[in-house]
């Protein structure tokens, strides 16, 4: 995974349930016509955190690159790389490094609502990063656990030209 600045920047991940229940609420209440709001989960992480959450849910070591933003543009900027050899050309776009550098955390602004303003409290993320960590790895040993061993694909061999 490629961190820039060290995964600093926040995020204040929801579950797409809450935004649903939101979505619902407002179509169902007359009273919020027109309202603004800005859905956010219960709380804030910041992006290595968010990665070391999955990773020790998945049983795995996340493996970092670590970039300082401005040294990162400098190689992407430079016409002697070649980006397509480097790496997925997703993961290097400067929208993407941008919006990896920045906070997305909602802050109380005068006449914008928030989920709270709907009587909902947000399920933590970190319960519903759990659950589809340990639905990955259900799906994966049940893959490997159909899969033939070594011995028995040489016996379905033998015999056979």
């Amino acid at each position: 995974m490629i961190l820039i600045d060290g995964g600093k920047a926040k995020r204040q991940p929801i579950v797409e349930y809450d935004v649903l229940s939101s979505v619902m609420k407002i179509i169902e209440r007359d009273e919020t016509r027109g309202e603004v709001y800005e859905l956010g989960g219960s709380m804030v992480y910041n992006l290595k955190e968010l990665f070391e959450f999955m990773g020790n849910n998945l049983n795995q070591r996340p493996f970092y690159i670590d970039y300082k933003y401005d040294d990162l543009m400098r190689m992407y900027l430079s016409p002697n790389t070649n980006w397509e050899k480097a790496a997925h050309w997703y993961f290097i776009r400067p929208d993407y490094l941008c919006r990896q550098r920045f906070d997305n955390v909602i802050t109380p602004k005068p006449g914008i609502k928030t989920i709270n303003d709907l009587d909902i409290t947000p399920l933590a993320v970190h319960q519903y990063i759990s659950h589809v960590a340990n639905k990955m790895i259900q799906k994966v040993e049940l893959e490997s656990s159909a899969e033939n061993t070594y011995e028995e694909l040489n016996a379905d061999d033998e015999g056979h030209s």
